[in-house]
């Protein structure tokens, strides 16, 4: 098992852990979350996008902040639209910037790659899921695929309201 086969392996079961200890209302034994700077080499915009599922979204709890996930993947176009042209607007920015954001990196779509979407019930990348404070999934905020930023926006700042 490849070291990238064996982090994805790992992050598939950090959400399994999540929904376990979601379920049991356990949550006071994470450490602080590791912080993955996102530079793109194609004009986008650069997000701190947080990789450690269960520490974030303990985190997020505690800060009584929603939730947002991005399924990504480099060779998605429509992602990369995303960084390059949906996160940069100012009112996108400032919607996420009240959020904790995760970003779930499915480039390899390996086994563990595509266990965790089938877990979460991703066909592809882009996916947006939102998480409110208390752990629960607002399944009625998922966004599959591409969405420019007057719409992205609003739907943020709606997950912001739950």
């Amino acid at each position: 098992m490849t070291g990238k086969a064996a982090h994805r392996l790992l992050a598939f079961a950090a959400v399994a852990l999540l929904l376990v200890i979601t379920a049991c209302g356990r949550s006071d034994e994470f450490i602080q979350p590791a912080i993955a700077d996102t530079v793109t080499t194609h004009g986008a915009v650069v997000v701190n996008w947080e990789t450690d599922f269960p520490a974030a979204l303990e985190r997020a709890r505690a800060e009584g902040k929603p939730v947002l996930v991005n399924f990504y993947a480099d060779w998605c176009v429509y992602c990369i639209q995303m960084e390059r042209d949906t996160f940069p607007d100012p009112a996108v920015r400032d919607a996420m910037g009240r959020l904790v954001l995760l970003q779930a990196d499915v480039t390899d779509n390996d086994d563990a790659d595509q266990a965790l979407q089938k877990h979460i019930g991703i066909p592809a990348p882009p996916a947006m899921i939102f998480w409110g404070a208390d752990g629960k999934e607002l399944r009625h905020l998922r966004l599959l695929g591409f969405m420019g930023p007057e719409e992205f926006a609003p739907h943020v700042r709606e997950a912001l309201k739950e």
